[in-house]
């Protein structure tokens, strides 16, 4: 599995745990059902040395950390320091918390990975319960939620009928050619409705959806940095004749006929068809 597969993979599974506190009537909801919502992704909790979990959820008086595992199995060192997170750290993190009195707990959750995650784990002396979500969902492996609701509704296999919703569509390390059609979507939209004038930070939050002021605020400033390397690559090859900036203030034009329209998605998608993996090495790098 490449680097690229890996990432996309922790995406997947990062968007099906996320769909369990939605109330959608094809997908398992046992969060929503428990009393869940999304607090925040990937927030970053100082203890003093950082911790990173993928997920965050509150109840009226919980909060479960979601570890989502995809990809190679891989431990971490987020999963030896939980344990030494306290309420404080959310407050000082700017959390907003339902009670001084939350108590705090961690699911792991992955694909059929965690059945060989076990044996690692146990090792290490980690026991917190282990959530599949493959073509079933359940607990298979750990010690008892803190929650009575999560272990009632985790100890059935419920059926998944349906495919992950879509709801976080890329992180700092998806593939790019993952995120250019978003991207190119929004941007037609902008044109279509005479908002072809934005910000870099604007463009991405819109590209990102309802889900935007749930991203720790650090991961949203890496996006937006992602977003400005991408425009600028756009810039210098196919899209060359659309896209134009002054610093920060970016523009996108084409003349208001369908002809110019179907054009640019056309430009759109051959940009798309020309990323290659150099390309997509040097545009992750950084370089």
């Amino acid at each position: 599995m490449t680097n690229t597969d890996q990432s996309f993979d922790h995406l997947d599974i990062i968007n099906a745990v996320l769909g369990l506190a939605y109330n959608f009537e094809s997908y398992p909801n046992h969060l929503f059902k428990a009393g869940y919502k999304l607090s925040r992704i990937e927030p970053i909790i100082g203890i003093p040395d950082s911790i990173n979990p993928d997920i965050l959820f509150m109840s009226e008086n919980m909060g479960l950390f979601a570890e989502c595992k995809g990809g190679k199995i891989k431990i971490g060192s987020n999963l030896r320091r939980y344990d030494s997170v306290q309420v404080r750290h959310l407050i000082e993190k700017g959390i907003d918390i339902p009670t001084e009195s939350l108590e705090l707990d961690v699911g792991i959750f992955g694909r059929d990975n965690l059945i060989h995650l076990k044996e690692q784990l146990t090792e290490k002396g980690i026991d917190y319960p282990q959530v599949i979500l493959d073509k079933t969902v359940e607990q298979i492996h750990g010690r008892s939620f803190k929650d009575p609701k999560l272990n009632a509704l985790f100890s059935e296999s419920v059926e998944i009928k349906s495919k992950a919703p879509l709801i976080l569509k890329f992180t700092h390390s998806s593939p790019v050619k993952k995120i250019a059609p978003f991207i190119f979507t929004t941007l037609m939209s902008r044109l279509i409705t005479g908002r072809n004038k934005f910000k870099v930070r604007d463009l991405t939050e819109e590209v990102m959806g309802d889900i935007w002021d749930n991203l720790d605020k650090s991961l949203q400033n890496t996006l937006v940095d992602k977003m400005k390397k991408f425009l600028r690559q756009c810039k210098t090859k196919q899209l060359t004749n659309y896209l134009k900036n002054s610093d920060d203030v970016w523009s996108v034009d084409i003349p208001d006929h369908w002809k110019s329209r179907k054009k640019f998605s056309d430009d759109c998608n051959r940009f798309i068809r020309e990323l290659d993996q150099k390309d997509l090495f040097y545009f992750f790098r950084g370089v």
